[in-house]
């Protein structure tokens, strides 16, 4: 099947940020070229009209209507040649399953989105008797398809590797249709029951015996690729530390290794074959650290057999940590799932592949196990449902074992072609090549045993005082219904029914202090000034007439009647009431404010340790410190008021945040083992390489200043030990002064004190001269006796520019630039620019060394950090002007992040 041969400046000119766009549009322009046609000429299917020889260009297809220089022609998305047809349709391209494919002939292709068009560095490939359709030369011809991988969605193709700059050549994907698939659920899972053959089967103690020797004895000198199946378990939501149980498990360690009958995998039934005693006879095995072990997520597994009371040793790679480090951008290509990553053959093309059956890749449980819900009639619904791990194992057995096996072998060859690609990528250590050593010593030697060590960090687990979190959420639980009280209070002068309203309803709360505004990006849209609200009939009220109460009650919600001030609105065009929105309303102001009547009967004994505002002192009010709620209302008094009442709303998301975050989820057996112990799952598999926390996020607990019920105190040590904490004062900045080589910042941090003020005295002749002249001290250190320096300290003399410097050193540590320092700032971003300046004036260094990043990452489309882990930019040729300048910040911001999160 040949491509049309008119005019080639379409497809090979167009850049790839023009064909990225056009994948995600459904507004772009067909490019022509890049369709099969024999006599150049193509019709819509509804007008009939022809478009030949060079008339199709500039034709766009755009929400089913074909467009020729803004001139509509309707219905059209398919173009007919006279031998076969092209269609757009999500911008993907697969060829008809049922029409025949002669080796130069017309055939039909399908682009799934209207306004696809088909890029020019791409292989299409079809599930269709076993051929692959590839792009060559600008012409499609036939090859052998048994490499294709069963049941996969996306088929991505590259022609040749990945590059050592960081860039991939090619390596745009193909996602076929269903029907260009060419087969259904069936034929997909008698395909994978091909190398059922190949499986050795073990569901006896005697069996069990027999293979477990040999993995220790014979073949022990091998790698091998280990998985398990666990039931029982919500992966999303439970830590595998005590939670789930093994169903099977399956082990592999390449084709030369006979376990009987020339069978190389085994498959060994945990549920039916013995349980736990079966699994004993592989303890050895499992825990004999000579023997390599190669695991996908070896963190899961690990846990999840070690739950069974033997360890686990000889971990020799993970091969989603190896994935990430070759290629640390895969959310464009599929991710780092091993079925995303065995179906992809730019990852695969190292491994060592004999045969068909050593093409066929991981495969996942919802193709091959899913079904469609049954409706009430018995009919097929559209929702489809998968059975859980024990029953798809009795039922559905066959399929299974060679599902679950799969694991093992696709791991296996996962490792052997990651282990090629990073053995091709020179280890640079702080920008100077490794002599003699590449990407996978770096992995040996830092990569892996730091992921080992977190798995072990992951079994300790963190010791939490659960008795400390049950008595704080009493009392914030308690202090979240006072605020909720004090706003309601304040809230019923202008609305007697907003008593009962729900203060954690965006629509009631929007209602009631937006009421009567005009839509932002509708102006024929207007919020009513009052709406009705169902509410749950918590106070049982029985209606007039009704023997009974009903589940909800109707209240009615009017505005306030004032026009409150807002800059922040929803994407709908409606004022947001999201606590940021609701912090600039109230100000820097507390929630503490007497809103109470004499005659009013709310219990509030939780404020009685605290006199009112009528029973201390006046005190000069700072107006500044008001929000924009406050110049809303006609006096002075009520617009504190409605600015207290609003802090005390961002009490209550405060607190909420609180205890949805982390005092509940610390308390939840989820993340808990037996012990008490709270396990999080800790992770390297990150873009950028530094270490997150999930289930829980230990790294995110809430900072000193803002943990007003001290939670941080439910970290507790065993009996007989202790905590040791350590904390490094602006790691960033120190890291980054490592890496520029900044003279100011090395000698500021090796003078001690306080930074920010430093770095206010080195931008601001003022306060130079100042300290000069000793009307203000940089930082001072009480004697017996003094209680207050002889004159004002720097930080609260100058608090301003203290605050500039301060928010300066973070910012541009992280690549932050004078726009936006201008909208933190609320200044004018010459003004903002000028600040900026006067920071780099004192830090030259740093400047240059952020510029050599920003261009490492336009040049080689990857940024390093100190060890020499890449983080690639596979975007940034075809990347707009906005997504660059992210680029360039995320370039400057990653080897600094790295670091510091270790």
């Amino acid at each position: 099947m040949k491509i049309s041969n008119a005019s080639t400046s379409t497809l090979e000119e167009m850049t790839e940020e023009e064909e990225l766009n056009s994948l995600h549009s459904c507004e772009t322009q067909v490019r022509t070229m890049g369709m099969a046609s024999c006599n150049n000429e193509f019709s819509t299917t509804t007008s009939g009209k022809k478009l030949s020889g060079g008339d199709y260009r500039g034709w766009t297809i755009a929400k089913d209507k074909l467009t020729e220089n803004k001139k509509e022609m309707n219905g059209s998305n398919k173009f007919e040649s006279e031998n076969g047809s092209f269609c757009a349709s999500n911008g993907v391209a697969s060829i008809d399953q049922n029409q025949a494919v002669p080796k130069n002939g017309d055939s039909n292709i399908v682009l799934q989105d209207p306004g696809a068009h088909v890029p020019s560095s791409v292989n299409y490939s079809v599930l269709n008797n076993s051929k692959v359709l590839m792009d060559s030369e600008r012409v499609i011809h036939q090859h052998n398809g048994s490499s294709l991988g069963i049941g996969k969605e996306k088929v991505p193709v590259v022609n040749g590797d990945h590059g050592l700059d960081g860039t991939a050549k090619d390596s745009t994907n193909v996602t076929l249709t269903k029907q260009a698939r060419g087969t259904d659920q069936s034929k997909l899972r008698d395909r994978l029951c091909s190398i059922y053959d190949d499986i050795l089967v073990v569901d006896n103690i005697h069996l069990a015996e027999e293979v477990a020797k040999m993995l220790t004895t014979k073949y022990r000198h091998l790698i091998y690729a280990c998985d398990t199946e666990v039931a029982k378990i919500d992966v999303k939501q439970e830590t595998p530390v005590d939670h789930g149980e093994i169903t099977c498990f399956s082990i592999y360690c390449g084709p030369e290794a006979d376990f009987g009958g020339g069978k190389s995998c085994i498959w060994v039934d945990v549920l039916d074959g013995g349980g736990k005693e079966i699994l004993e006879k592989f303890a050895e095995f499992f825990s004999d650290s000579s023997i390599k072990k190669v695991w996908h997520n070896y963190s899961f597994d690990c846990h999840v057999i070690e739950n069974y009371g033997f360890k686990v040793s000889g971990f020799h790679a993970d091969t989603m940590h190896m994935a990430r480090l070759w290629d640390s951008s895969r959310h464009l290509d599929g991710g780092y799932s091993l079925e995303g990553l065995t179906g992809d053959r730019r990852v695969m093309s190292r491994a060592q592949l004999n045969h068909e059956k050593d093409l066929i890749g991981k495969v996942s449980m919802k193709t091959i196990f899913s079904k469609k819900k049954l409706k009430k009639d018995g009919s097929e619904g559209k929702t489809s449902i998968i059975a859980p791990v024990e029953e798809l194992q009795r039922d559905e057995r066959i399929p299974w074992i060679c599902y679950s096996a799969l694991d093992a072998s696709s791991t296996l060859k996962l490792y052997e072609s990651l282990k090629s690609h990073l053995s091709d990528m020179p280890w640079k250590f702080d920008g100077v090549p490794v002599y003699g050593k590449t990407m996978y010593d770096f992995y040996n030697e830092y990569w892996r045993p730091f992921g080992e060590l977190l798995v072990m960090m992951e079994s300790e687990g963190m010791l939490v005082d659960r008795a400390y979190l049950e008595s704080i959420e009493k009392v914030a639980k308690a202090e979240q219904e006072v605020a909720v009280n004090r706003f309601r209070k304040w809230a019923t002068r202008y609305c007697p029914d907003a008593q009962y309203m729900n203060v954690g309803s965006d629509s009631q709360l929007r209602q009631l202090l937006f009421g009567g505004i005009v839509n932002r990006k509708d102006s024929n849209q207007t919020l009513p000034t009052e709406r009705i609200f169902k509410i749950p009939n918590v106070n049982n009220v029985i209606e007039e007439g009704k023997k009974a109460p009903k589940r909800f009650c109707d209240i009615k919600l009017t505005s306030l009647g004032y026009n409150l001030e807002t800059e922040m609105y929803t994407a709908t065009g409606w004022p947001s009431v999201s606590g940021h929105a609701l912090k600039a309303l109230a100000g820097s102001i507390s929630a503490d404010y007497d809103f109470f009547d004499e005659d009013c009967n709310l219990d509030l004994d939780d404020e009685d340790e605290n006199p009112s505002q009528s029973e201390v002192a006046p005190v000069k009010i700072d107006k500044s410190a008001y929000g924009t709620a406050y110049a809303a209302f006609p006096t002075e008094e009520e617009g504190r008021e409605a600015c207290h009442a609003i802090a005390a709303l961002c009490q209550v998301c405060s607190i909420n945040s609180l205890i949805s975050n982390f005092i509940l989820p610390l308390q939840g057996h989820n993340i808990s083992g037996k012990d008490l112990r709270v396990h999080c799952s800790l992770n390297i598999n990150t873009e950028t390489g530094r270490l997150s926390a999930r289930r829980p996020n230990l790294q995110n607990q809430p900072a000193l200043e803002k943990d007003r019920y001290k939670i941080r105190q439910a970290f507790i040590a065993a009996p007989k030990n202790s905590l040791i904490v350590a904390d490094y004062g602006q790691l960033e900045l120190r890291i980054l002064a490592h890496l520029a080589d900044c003279k100011s910042m090395l000698e500021a941090f090796e003078a001690g004190g306080d930074f920010h003020s430093r770095t206010a005295m080195n931008m601001y002749p003022h306060i130079r001269e100042a300290l000069e002249k000793k009307e203000v001290l940089l930082e001072w250190h009480p004697q017996p006796g003094e209680d207050k320096p002889p004159v004002p300290l720097l930080k609260d003399a100058f608090a301003s520019e203290r605050r500039k410097a301060k928010m300066l050193n973070f910012s541009i540590a992280y690549g932050k630039t004078p726009v936006g320092l201008s909208k933190d700032w609320k200044v004018s971003v010459k003004e903002a620019k000028k600040t900026v300046d006067l920071w780099y004036n004192d830090r030259k260094e740093v400047l240059q060394w952020q510029e050599e990043r920003k261009k490492e990452a336009r040049v080689l489309h990857c940024v390093y950090t100190l060890l020499g882990r890449a983080r690639r930019f596979p975007l940034m040729a075809q990347a707009n002007t906005y997504q660059k300048g992210h680029i360039e910040r995320a370039a400057i911001n990653t080897p600094v992040q790295v670091l510091s999160s270790f």
